[in-house]
């Protein structure tokens, strides 16, 4: 009888067809302005705001999200990217003095964060992280969202009006708001994912299998029923393994890379990297737990193209600039048309220069001024007047302008957020130069 039911296949839920994407793209809008740093949401609007996108970010493992910060202006800080740990430092910098304007211009958030998505074959989600919407109409928010589900997560007392259609969800003390977040995210992204692929009954009858096979083995000979019987009370009154004894028995069944697939799957890179016995797995996993020295020895140990080129990365972490620069040589050998390795070659370059500029200076700063006179000055009769010239704000925002400021930034995000965002907001058209 369980036979047949589980062969006739019983459902009594929708599954999306395979291969298509599981996880929802994510714009997270934050606001920036000055009104976060209010202390009504301890220990501040913005630094809660903060460590609700961390928990999001930690809670959506492996899933693909963006980072926008606004205020007067709206910029780009981080495309959509699966790896939350490049966007951790950037969030944590962000702060009111790095905006070129205060204000709230949540609609110019909003598009940005829209054109962002466009190229997403399925609807995406936009987050936005702010304590109210300032003057702009609710109705034009939801309207600049298009296509994308607005999902607002209030950090004041008094979550912002939205019209109908748009989640809003109260900050809370406790995670609970992180998990309203995520399950209206997904639902959402499904949903979407469902009218444009369609879905199908997911087959249940495999749960079926279990209680088969028990009954198949009870029943296997004749006169073991009451055996079998015996041998499940004792088992169900028995007391836990222990942890070696648990350990031993997965040991039997799973392969240690299969046991640190499995712990990297669920997000507990900590425990996949001690459980994998390839190093490449093991320096991924010690990777996405942040812990980049161990990364770099067992990147060391892998001599493809791959282990070099996540040799270079896991140095660049470690702020070994040059170590980081031989691993890039090493890949560029092999490869020399090596996209990646260039460009990340050419960030860690100037990272480098930008330290040793900034040791020069401090070098020169502490030192003791000469006990001497300046030369005598002459000025040339013969010479004629000089020229006047106009700087306007198009000789700064070119694209060697850029380039050239871009190099003098610090190794310190902040640094580097806040000359982004000042070289954007010089631009004739800030719209078009904050993407």
């Amino acid at each position: 009888m369980l036979g047949i039911i589980a062969l006739s296949g019983p459902t009594w839920r929708r599954e999306l067809p395979p291969f298509v994407e599981d996880k929802a793209p994510l714009m997270v809008a934050l606001a920036v302005d000055f009104s976060m740093g209010a202390t009504d949401v301890a220990p501040s609007r913005l630094e809660r705001a903060k460590q609700k996108i961390s928990d999001l970010l930690a809670a959506r493992a492996g899933a693909r999200t963006g980072l926008i910060a606004y205020a007067g202006t709206a910029h780009l800080v981080m495309p959509l990217t699966d790896d939350r740990s490049v966007i951790a430092p950037f969030l944590g910098a962000l702060a009111p003095g790095l905006m070129p304007a205060d204000g709230k211009n949540v609609a110019r958030a909003i598009a940005l964060a829209a054109d962002s998505l466009a190229t997403e074959p399925i609807a995406g989600t936009i987050l936005l992280v702010a304590d109210d919407l300032g003057t702009v109409d609710a109705a034009t928010v939801r309207q600049t969202a298009g296509r994308n589900n607005l999902v607002v997560l209030a950090v004041s007392a008094d979550a912002p009006s939205l019209p109908a259609g748009t989640d809003v969800v109260q900050v809370s003390v406790d995670g609970s708001d992180v998990v309203r977040l995520e399950r209206r995210i997904e639902t959402r992204f499904q949903a979407a994912q469902g009218d444009a692929f369609g879905t199908r009954w997911q087959d249940e009858g495999y749960w079926l299998l279990l209680p088969l096979a028990f009954l198949s083995v009870i029943w296997f000979r004749r006169g073991t029923t009451v055996a079998w019987a015996l041998a499940l009370i004792i088992v169900m009154h028995a007391q836990p393994a222990r942890a070696e004894e648990t350990h031993r028995f997965v040991n039997l069944w799973l392969t240690p890379d299969q046991q640190g697939r499995l712990a990297f799957d669920r997000g507990d890179y900590a425990a996949a990297k001690t459980l994998f016995a390839d190093p490449m797995w093991r320096g991924i996993s010690a990777y996405r737990a942040y812990d980049f020295l161990a990364a770099a020895e067992e990147f060391s140990r892998v001599e493809t193209l791959e282990g070099k080129f996540a040799l270079g990365n896991a140095q660049a972490q470690n702020h070994a600039y040059e170590k980081a620069l031989k691993a890039y040589d090493d890949v560029l050998k092999e490869q020399p048309g090596n996209a990646a390795a260039k460009a990340n070659r050419a960030i860690v370059r100037s990272a480098l220069d930008a330290q040793e500029a900034k040791r020069r200076k401090q070098g020169q700063d502490d030192s003791t001024p000469p006990d001497e006179k300046a030369d005598e000055m002459k000025v040339d009769p013969n010479q004629k007047g000089g020229k006047k010239i106009t700087v306007t704000p198009q000789d700064v925002t070119t694209a060697g302008a850029a380039e050239a400021w871009m190099r003098q930034v610090q190794t310190s995000p902040a640094d580097f957020l806040k000359l982004k965002f000042a070289i954007q907001a010089a631009a004739p058209e800030q719209g078009r130069a904050s993407r």
